[in-house]
């Protein structure tokens, strides 16, 4: 059976049996007896005979009753206790999914088992339990077997950006209730943490450069890439850049310096045949953002028709400036249409359109009335108060179309959103909007205005994003990707491939969403090649990088212990007391009185004697 002493300090108590051996050392000074002759000398024990002084040990019963009272009042103060044969102690590790983390990845194993098996305490077994801050995260270990749980940790990888861990803190605290130990797992000082949390703090300064944005810059037939480059570090740091193209091929390695603190930008022109490239900088201890994965960006393109009548042509043309808008000429297999509506032979489209109103009496008078502008996101920051608008006729409105912009109380552009059924040419019901400008803008100042053409444009924007076709954008890692998909009985779900510049599938398992959870699509959380597919349609090609400069700045980054040592309640509960002790205690008592019966005889005895002698023959 196992036993543990909570006292140790009792083992004082021991200094008690040289104490009383050096009292036993201690004799008593011989007396004078008179007698009268020789043969009646009382046979006595010998004894000192210059009083009290180290003479000899005397073996007596006081002696060792007295030294096993010590041992026993020993064995009392130590406060020995029993350790429970079920007992568990309880532990969760809350591991930071911060990316900054994957630095110091290598020696956290280590360092937890340093610290574990010292929070077992006295319990018999250790219940361990490892989460990641990162709430979408599954638990990554649950069990009783360190090496199992340091195991486990090789298959982490910690690529998030900042994250609060007062979430992950409480589901990990509700595991473990209030009498288990919480840790917070990081490589800097977290601060006040809630739920009774200890932390752990595993980093130290590091030095890192690394890619933090992406842009690109439009020419006739080109395109150019500008990439931006941090210095992160306290000193001057050189690096080499280079760029990878699809054929396997690299550009000639160029070098560059940053002063310490600083951002640059480095720029190249995107090669007419190639669809992505990678450009990389020579690798530090941070390596996600020593790379950035670029696809040439596509947007999906609208097929515009138009059907404009009337003094519109200028319209016409400043609307087929818009990027990714072309003309057809089949309404049919048209995104969008620009139409003119006259009222004269009221008619209108029944799919995506911007509808504006034609006027044949051109000698109204300009409207009056307060302009008044709804709270809509395609009127968000745009000012209508210089919009001067002849009196026309107006279309008519439904119950539910949404007003824009008001004056007066004429409503002057309205939103109207309706749902088409599922027809031969479509596979299920398709959401259609109408832009209707309920004036005439050539009797107007609107064509001048910005805020038409940005409406305009957000307009288009938001058909673009429900239109289901292919499109190339970059992404950072991680983030939310909204993309239009098919929904309807039947669809098959979506597939996310990684794949390389090559465009060879890497050997990581592809994505399988089903449509239902769609929305909650993420891009990967490192950095790289992808595609997200429906059935046999590729809807995103994207290349995703790291560009969270929290993260990848290193400089704060420390070493720290917070755990808290365990209390007296998890003595308490995973031990029980001696439940000897008051035998113990009875015993001392005995033994006292015992030895004070034998000590307390002396005197008395000595006294007989005396009067004995003192009688006369």
């Amino acid at each position: 059976m196992n036993i543990i002493l909570t006292n140790p300090a009792g083992f004082f108590a021991l200094l008690g049996i040289p104490a009383v051996i050096l009292i036993h050392f201690l004799q008593r000074q011989a007396k004078v007896l008179p007698v009268s002759t020789l043969f009646l000398l009382a046979h006595t024990q010998r004894e000192s005979v210059s009083g009290r002084r180290f003479d000899r040990l005397t073996n007596s019963v006081p002696l060792w009753l007295q030294i096993l009272m010590v041992l026993l009042l020993t064995w009392l103060l130590v406060l020995p206790r029993y350790i429970k044969p079920n007992s568990t102690q309880q532990v969760a590790l809350v591991l930071d999914s911060s990316a900054s983390m994957s630095v110091f990845k290598e020696g956290l194993a280590n360092r937890l088992r340093e610290e574990l098996p010292g929070l077992q305490g006295n319990a018999s077994r250790l219940q361990l339990y490892i989460f990641e801050s990162a709430e979408e995260k599954p638990v990554i270990y649950a069990g009783e077997d360190i090496e199992e749980a340091l195991k486990s940790l090789e298959n982490w990888s910690p690529t998030s950006g900042l994250t609060e861990p007062e979430n992950s803190l409480r589901l990990a605290r509700s595991r473990v209730n209030r009498e288990g130990v919480l840790i917070y797992v990081t490589d800097s000082d977290p601060g006040d943490l809630p739920f009774d949390a200890g932390s752990l703090s595993i980093g130290n300064p590091r030095e890192n450069i690394g890619f933090t944005g992406l842009a690109f810059e439009a020419a006739e037939n080109s395109i150019r890439w500008k990439a931006l480059l941090r210095n992160y570090s306290k000193s001057r740091q050189s690096r080499t850049w280079h760029v990878v193209f699809p054929d396997g091929s690299t550009s000639q390695p160029q070098e560059i310096t940053l002063k310490e603190n600083s951002i640059t930008t480095i720029s190249s022109m995107f090669p007419a045949d190639a669809t992505r490239l990678q450009v990389k900088i020579s690798p530090d201890d941070f390596h996600l953002d020593d790379q950035l994965h670029i696809v040439k960006p596509r947007a999906k393109t609208l097929k515009c028709f138009q059907e404009l009548t009337g003094d519109y042509n200028s319209i016409r043309e400043k609307f087929s400036r818009l990027r990714n808008i072309e003309a057809i000429g089949d309404l049919s297999q048209a995104d969008l249409s620009l139409v003119t509506y006259d009222p004269l032979q009221p008619s209108l489209p029944s799919g995506n359109s911007v509808i504006m109103l034609t006027e044949a009496t051109r000698s109204g008078k300009y409207l009056r009335g307060r302009i008044v502008t709804e709270k809509h996101p395609l009127m968000e920051g745009v000012n209508w108060q210089t919009l001067q608008a002849r009196d026309s006729t107006q279309i008519q409105l439904n119950a539910n179309d949404e007003i824009l912009l008001w004056q007066g109380d004429r409503p002057m552009i309205a939103l109207r959103t309706s749902v088409v059924p599922q027809n031969l040419e479509s596979k299920g019901p398709r959401r259609v909007q109408q832009l209707i400008f309920n004036f005439d803008l050539t009797l107007s100042n609107a064509e001048q205005l910005e805020c038409t053409a940005l409406l305009l444009h957000r307009f288009t924007e938001n058909l673009r994003k429900l239109k289901i076709a292919s499109e190339s954008l970059n992404t950072e890692v991680g983030q939310p990707i909204q993309i239009a998909f098919r929904n309807d009985r039947g669809s098959p779900p979506l597939v996310l491939t990684r794949f390389d510049s090559e465009d060879q599938a890497t050997q990581e398992d592809s994505v399988i969403t089903p449509v239902a959870q769609a929305r909650f699509l993420k891009a990967p959380g490192t950095p790289g090649f992808f595609r997200i597919s429906q059935g046999d349609e590729v809807l995103l090609e994207s290349g995703s990088h790291f560009a969270d400069t929290r993260e990848a700045d290193l400089q704060n980054c420390n070493s720290e212990d917070r755990i808290s040592t365990l209390g007296g309640e998890a003595v308490d509960r995973t031990t029980r007391e001696d439940h000897l002790w008051r035998l113990w205690t009875v015993l001392v008592i005995v033994s006292l009185l015992v030895s004070w019966h034998f000590i307390k005889d002396r005197p008395k005895d000595a006294e007989e004697y005396n009067a004995s002698v003192s009688t006369p023959y």
